[in-house]
């Protein structure tokens, strides 16, 4: 076995900790992408944000309530108040779907809706970038995965802005054979125009979780996809179609909520990724259905689980998995490309 350098309670026994300098790392979005997103908001609203909008990663506007805005370096309340007249203006953004989501054309940015008497009454706004470069201190790994990779953190972790640049990676290698099946259209962008982020990769916008499961199976039917990618593995039918995916040879990127391997295998609810892990009451039962998993903590602090089926023996033996600690510095701001090509 490896030698020990540390331990990261309740997460992993650290065999090694690559300890790196700031990354440079762009922001590929456009300035017209924001534009689009401010002009969506209520008029009192887009005076508070406008100057900062980059820097903003979620907006909560909810009926006489103070804005809530959340910003890489800061959580702040502004004293204004909107009214049920400001927030109709919410309420005619576009269809909103069934899990109360609503994409834009084009963009990253994400709406997430709750209505009271089928007024839209809390609205949250998803203010997302493009980055990339976030996975590049991960690249020794992606580059040789063979066999699939699970990206594993709590909400709000970083997940997705992550799954985008890891798809960057490995659509050097795969391009067209690389299927992104993006369950609520945050991975690409919502509608029929995908982000410039997409690239050579093959975008399967889905939508609606609810339709996931056909949506995959038809992917694996009619499409012969080398690798595939899900966000958000929450439900039985998710991993009945993940499931499926691999037997017919498909490896599989995927996303699960998460804060450590010991919660997803204690996981007791609908124990959704029991069988992805590959176990049930009595134990594990086989491997893991992908071999490389990375934990994400934190901006820039990273676990990586080389071989995630030795490291869910270990969980189900009562030890800390072995893993990779990768620590980024974050001591200078992230730039933004239109910025950084035209200074």
């Amino acid at each position: 076995m490896p030698p020990i350098v540390s331990e990261l309670s309740g997460v992993a026994q650290v065999t090694r900790h690559l300890k790196l300098p700031p990354q440079p790392i762009f922001d590929l979005s456009t300035d017209a992408e924001f534009e689009a997103l401010l002009e969506k908001l209520p008029m009192s609203v887009q005076p508070l944000v406008r100057d900062r909008i980059r820097d903003v990663e979620e907006i909560r506007i909810q009926a006489f309530s103070p804005i809530e805005v959340l910003y890489r370096h800061a959580h702040i309340f502004y004293p204004f108040e909107p009214t049920m007249e400001d927030m109709k203006v919410l309420d005619s953004l576009g269809a909103w779907r069934d899990d109360g989501r609503l994409g834009m054309e084009g963009t990253l940015h994400r709406f997430g809706r709750m209505d009271t008497a089928q007024q839209t009454s809390l609205v949250t706004v998803r203010v997302a970038k493009a980055f990339v470069g976030l996975a590049e201190p991960l690249r020794p790994w992606l580059e040789k995965a063979q066999d699939g990779v699970i990206i594993i953190g709590l909400p709000g972790a970083g997940k997705t802005a992550l799954l985008r640049d890891v798809n960057r990676i490995l659509g050097e290698r795969l391009a067209g054979r690389l299927f992104v099946c993006d369950s609520s259209n945050e991975i690409l962008g919502d509608g029929i125009q995908p982000h410039s982020i997409t690239d050579w990769l093959s975008r399967v916008p889905i939508g609606d979780p609810k339709l996931q499961l056909s949506k995959l199976n038809m992917v694996v039917k009619n499409f012969q996809p080398r690798w595939m990618v899900v966000d958000e593995v929450s439900s039985p039918d998710d991993a009945r179609a993940i499931g499926y995916a691999r037997s017919r040879g498909v490896r599989v990127v995927m996303t699960w909520h998460a804060g450590s391997l010991a919660s997803a295998y204690q996981e007791s609810e609908e124990r959704t990724l029991w069988s992805l892990i590959k176990r049930n009451e009595e134990g594990i039962t086989g491997p893991c259905v992908a071999q490389l998993g990375i934990l994400v903590r934190g901006r820039g602090e990273y676990v990586v689980f080389e071989n995630l089926t030795e490291a869910f023996a270990s969980v189900a033996a009562g030890n800390l998995p072995l893993g990779v600690q990768v620590s980024v510095a974050q001591d200078t701001p992230w730039e933004n490309r239109e910025q950084a090509l035209s200074g």
